[in-house]
């Protein structure tokens, strides 16, 4: 994913927002058709549905969970049962095709390769990318459980790969681990069944087959053989 592109729903719904109603300022600028504006718009308008519709899920659902504890267990303050109203949404709009985030990420992309995009233009279309120096130096790496083993995750910030390292508890050696180009990744090769130990990894951008910039902080994980 371009790390521009927000990861969470509602900021990542936000940003496609002002992306659809800053485009068609620029659309003529940046070689853009009036269809390519319209789905932009329409994406936009669908992702705020959604979201707006998993608010109010999210709310029904707390309301429930508490309706159903009070009623299998009781409660000294509720002495009749009253089921939460069901959630109703807002009328549906122009429905779209999946993939919202791929379509915006296409259109970003399309953006910037116009030599007239200048960087405040990216700035106000919710789309600028600063130079790899300005953002990091070192990947963002992180790691956490997943159903039994070790799953990194991080952003390449258009560095073409990563170079992982990993100490199993016998350090970490000269040479790196993996060498990935997409996140996340599941780290399957675990002790012996039963064995527990700790993982440590830490990272580092790769640029033309060359380690570029520092290492990430260390992180680690406690792992089972199975």
């Amino acid at each position: 994913m371009a790390y521009f592109v927000q990861e969470n729903n509602g900021l990542f719904s936000l940003q496609i927002t002002i992306f659809s109603e800053e485009l068609p300022h620029y659309q003529t600028l940046l070689g853009f058709n009036a269809a390519e504006v319209l789905e932009a718009v329409n994406d936009a308008a669908f992702m705020a549905w959604m979201e707006k519709c998993d608010a109010t899920v999210a709310k029904y659902k707390l309301g429930w969970k508490a309706f159903e504890d009070t009623g299998r267990g009781g409660s000294k303050t509720v002495l009749v049962l009253t089921p939460p109203v069901a959630p109703v949404f807002d009328a549906m709009p122009t429905l779209v095709l999946p993939g919202i985030q791929m379509r915006f990420a296409q259109k970003a992309a399309k953006a910037k390769a116009n030599p007239n995009c200048s960087d405040g233009i990216q700035k106000i279309l919710g789309i600028f990318t600063a130079p790899d120096s300005a953002v990091t130096t070192a990947p963002d790496l992180k790691v956490k459980e997943e159903a039994g083993y070790p799953q990194l995750s991080f952003h390449k910030y258009g560095h073409a790969a990563i170079n992982i390292y990993r100490n199993t508890g016998t350090g970490y050696g000269s040479t790196p681990f993996k060498t990935l180009t997409k996140s996340p990744f599941l780290d399957t090769d675990l002790p012996a069944i039963g064995i527990a130990g700790q993982y440590k990894y830490k990272g580092i951008f790769l640029v033309n087959d060359v380690e570029t910039g520092s290492f990430s902080p260390e992180i680690s994980v406690n792992v089972v053989g199975r």
